[in-house]
């Protein structure tokens, strides 16, 4: 709808001319690889009649920056679906790992119900958002990243450089479509910004297809590669 008179109309682009400047400016230095640590901050609201209109939906931009300092996804959140939840956090759970210490993300960024209402190309996305999560790996500098499912795996796998005396793989015993599934442990190198992280990359067949007792074998074989790094000295 438009809140301003013809006269004005106009004016109306220079509403967003400043976060234009920010967008315009990070996906500069995405572009350049600029070996920088720059955040970029911008006002993004829904257009509502209303000097004090708002909306307190599910998804809003709002409830997001109210909720991002104590709200967790994995904790508190609700998936389509109990299942996924669970699994994860049962996962962590076997790992020994803290999830609320832990950074999680997802590759594409964008939320869907299900994944039947996704229909963009998923991995131009992966490549598409990548130089927000190379800022994001710059800052944490992690030493492990574990992946939910081969999508992510297989793309953390092109980034990296696998030391291939360190690739294991253990099979699933339940087939998905008549196929085998795996988990792999693998350790390599990624670079993020210029700097060369050791990363160790462990991986599951995606965790909201079966009951957890289904994948729990394997994910205990993962926690024994843990143990076995941190013997080693290789801490998570």
């Amino acid at each position: 709808i438009s809140l301003k008179p013809a006269k004005f109309m106009e004016e109306m682009k220079y509403d967003m001319a400043g976060s234009a400047v920010v967008v315009g400016l990070m996906k500069s230095f995405a572009l350049r690889k600029a070996k920088i640590n720059a955040v970029g901050v911008v006002g993004l609201v829904e257009n509502m009649p209303g000097g004090n209109a708002q909306r307190y939906e599910k998804d809003t931009i709002l409830k997001q920056l109210l909720h991002s300092g104590e709200f967790n996804e994995y904790l508190e959140g609700y998936w389509n679906g109990v299942r996924h939840q669970s699994n994860i956090l049962a996962m962590f759970n076997d790992l020994e790992v803290d999830i609320k210490n832990t950074f999680s993300t997802n590759l594409s960024f964008i939320r869907s119900v299900n994944t039947t209402e996704y229909s963009r190309n998923l991995k131009d996305d992966y490549e598409l958002f990548w130089p927000i999560h190379e800022y994001c790996l710059s800052v944490i500098k992690p030493k492990t990243i574990i992946c939910n499912g081969a999508d992510a795996r297989n793309f953390f796998m092109k980034q990296m450089k696998i030391f291939p005396s360190t690739y294991e793989e253990s099979f699933l015993k339940r087939l998905y479509r008549g196929n085998r599934m795996k988990c792999i442990a693998a350790k390599g190198t990624l670079m993020v910004n210029g700097e060369e992280l050791n990363i160790r990359l462990l991986s599951t067949f995606h965790l909201s297809k079966w009951p957890y007792e289904d994948y729990q074998e394997n994910i205990l074989w993962l926690r024994s590669r843990i143990r076995q790094d941190e013997e080693l000295g290789w801490k998570l």
